[in-house]
């Protein structure tokens, strides 16, 4: 059928829903795999094996939390981009990346020893630990920070610590982990529920208000965006600092977030699921802007080393002096070549991007590269932190990793499916649905 000639009487009134029951297999699988992974990551974060491969681990669930999360926070980022540009062409794919949004609420849940676990979070950020040893030396009538400013006569490195005191200190640190996903939450359980309302009630107005929320916290978002990765990554080096870093992180939200719909799109078309809503041109536009954000990526990291290489400061070159030695030479060489040269080459073509089961390919590659980026941000950090210094990597600690990439992603994978079957899998009475099927690009 071609595209143009689709009406509104041709499509299901109330919208396709997913049959869970066809999908089954996969769901217990993803639940077991989910399940299984996260009962051994809830063993190394309660230190059963012992607090070395706790302090190991600490890396690999902050690992595994981070690259879910940046996939979370980019499904939000595309609902609140299509709404806030009154973009008609995404309407039918808008509810993946609804469904994509909502984990916010399972993050906010896999986050928790992160924030509240002493042994964890003074493992991966050494400010943490530093705070804690002011506190038991402070003596009566002396106040943390005087007690730290004292230490720092001792250890000059801490005097950064000293003057980041009125941001890096725990009761900031921990309000601002909970005010994170206060927001994206909001705006993920929000944007989903109005438009699943739609659904139901055909009103204009759940779209108005929908685009007047976004272009209101477009803003606030990119700000809390930024405001994780620097708390949860940057800050593992307290002593560093990148004014490149939000951006670069959010480069990836988009990027991966972006991977997994037309993956997820793919999956579903290929089950029977969207034929008649999504055809090659809304891949056509998907590839379009991951092949943008391919380059915008690669602008964003050359532009944060180059900056850092001529400026020539010791407290920022330690971060690529660390991932240019031994092993990391090589991923940090694969991710030059990889996410971007290859990535960039394939993306060139229109034609590939008008096909569904290559994209989805190119997607799966893409993902392995944000695995790979995310590991690339934080594990450097974790042999040098906890050996002091001695090594650069830890053997075994990789299990940990796969582990908590395994629990992390089952489930939400799980919840994902589960999800999607709960409403329509496109916005069914959106006013700009017409728009999106007849789209060409």
């Amino acid at each position: 059928m071609s595209a143009h000639s689709i009406t509104l009487d041709d499509l299901p009134r109330d919208g396709e829903r997913l049959d869970l029951a066809k999908f089954s297999k996969l769901n217990g699988l993803m639940f077991i795999l989910g399940a299984l992974g996260t009962v051994i990551s809830a063993l190394y974060l309660f230190g059963v094996f012992g607090p070395d491969r706790q302090a190991q681990f600490a890396y690999s669930w902050l690992f595994a939390f981070f690259f879910y999360f940046t996939i979370t926070c980019g499904g939000i980022f595309w609902v609140m981009l299509q709404h806030a540009i009154n973009a008609g062409w995404s309407v039918a794919i808008r509810r993946l990346f609804e469904n994509l949004g909502a984990n916010i609420k399972w993050l906010a849940f896999f986050a928790i020893p992160l924030v509240f676990s002493p042994p964890i979070r003074e493992a991966l950020w050494e400010w943490i630990a530093a705070h804690r040893e002011a506190a038991a030396h402070a003596g009566a009538g002396e106040s943390l920070y005087d007690s730290l400013h004292h230490m720092a006569y001792a250890d000059p490195h801490l005097h950064l610590l000293v003057a980041k005191f009125g941001y890096l200190n725990m009761p900031f640190w921990t309000a601002r982990a909970i005010f994170y996903f206060v927001v994206l939450g909001a705006l993920a359980v929000f944007l989903r529920r109005w438009s699943i309302q739609q659904d139901t009630d055909g009103k204009f107005s759940h779209t108005f208000r929908s685009r007047s929320f976004c272009c209101l916290l477009l803003l606030p978002y990119a700000l809390t965006v930024t405001f994780a990765a620097v708390d949860w990554i940057m800050a593992m080096d307290y002593s560093w600092f990148s004014t490149m870093w939000g951006v670069y992180i959010f480069a990836g939200c988009a990027w991966s977030s972006m991977a997994v719909t037309i993956i997820t799109l793919t999956y579903l078309r290929s089950n029977g699921y969207l034929g008649k809503v999504v055809t090659e041109e809304h891949y056509h536009l998907m590839g379009k802007l991951l092949f943008a954000f391919t380059v915008f990526w690669a602008y964003i990291a050359f532009s944060q080393f180059f900056l850092i290489w001529y400026a020539n400061i010791t407290e920022e070159t330690r971060f690529y002096l660390t991932r240019n030695t031994g092993g990391w030479w090589f991923v940090s060489n694969l991710l030059v070549w990889g996410h971007f040269a290859a990535t960039f080459v394939v993306l060139l073509s229109a034609g590939r991007k008008k096909k569904p089961v290559l994209m989805s390919w190119i997607c799966v590659w893409i993902l392995f590269m944000h695995v790979v980026d995310i590991y690339w941000l934080i594990m450097p950090e974790r042999a040098p932190s906890l050996t002091h210094g001695e090594s650069i990597w830890i053997d075994g600690a990789v299990w940990g990793d796969l582990f908590a990439f395994i629990g992390i992603g089952g489930l939400l994978g799980w919840a994902t499916l589960r999800r999607l079957a709960k409403a329509s899998l496109y916005p069914c009475r959106d006013p700009r649905l017409l728009e999106s099927v007849t789209v060409k690009s």
